[in-house]
């Protein structure tokens, strides 16, 4: 019960770190995320709408699973459920116990469904960068990229096994909306990498075990 808590404390510190618009460009998150691109010379709005709705169709389909706390959760609304029943809550009042717990239980899965929000969201983006349109919104991370431009970046970059992580950090320092590290160094427990950045500068990120900071 007191890490299901703290995951609900948590998860509300992450959610009120949120700074999209209400409405508009920008807006939304998941499959409804409004995005924030530059579309191809050639295409017009109409054109635009479809491609879309194709891509929201696609990022939509991608399902939500989380399941490490049901079984405390079950326990914490049978317990409930069966205290209310006990001291004999009225129908008006039972409706609202429950009406909580279905709250309580999508805050518990607060950080997990931010992670499906965030994979929705990079579908969407993918599916709209294979069609020609440019993602301007640095908090979206979009992985594709052409064929011939992968070849090229497979050949020249050197990973380890702190990459992503690198990256993220990066990203996090907005560095660049779609990082890429390069390893420059490993020794034992330790990975330097450099991120070329936006501006054209570069970022030196060291890791150690997994945690990475800016050196």
């Amino acid at each position: 019960m007191k890490s299901l808590l703290s995951i609900v404390c948590i998860a509300a510190l992450v959610a009120g770190c949120a700074t999209r618009p209400n409405e508009g460009p920008g807006s939304g998150s998941g499959s409804d995320y409004v995005p924030v691109v530059q579309a191809p010379a050639d295409k017009t709005p109409a054109a635009y709408d479809a491609d879309l709705a194709r891509c929201r169709t696609a990022a939509a389909s991608i399902p939500f699973r989380a399941s490490q706390h049901d079984d405390a959760l079950v326990v914490l609304d049978t317990g409930v459920v069966g205290a209310g029943w006990m001291a004999g809550i009225p129908t008006l009042s039972g409706v609202a116990v429950v009406g909580g717990l279905y709250a309580f239980q999508r805050a518990v899965y607060t950080p997990e469904r931010r992670v499906w929000y965030a994979r929705q969201e990079t579908s969407m983006l993918n599916c709209l960068a294979q069609r020609g349109y440019v993602n301007q919104d640095p908090s979206v991370q979009v992985t594709w990229m052409p064929p011939g431009q992968r070849r090229a970046e497979t050949a020249l970059r050197v990973t380890g096994r702190d990459t992503y992580t690198a990256e993220q950090f990066a990203k996090s320092r907005s560095c660049a909306a779609v990082p890429m590290a390069n390893l420059v160094d490993k020794g034992p427990g330790f990975e330097r990498y450099s991120v070329a950045c936006s501006n054209g500068q570069s970022l030196a990120v060291r890791c150690e075990f997994g945690n990475c900071r800016a050196g």
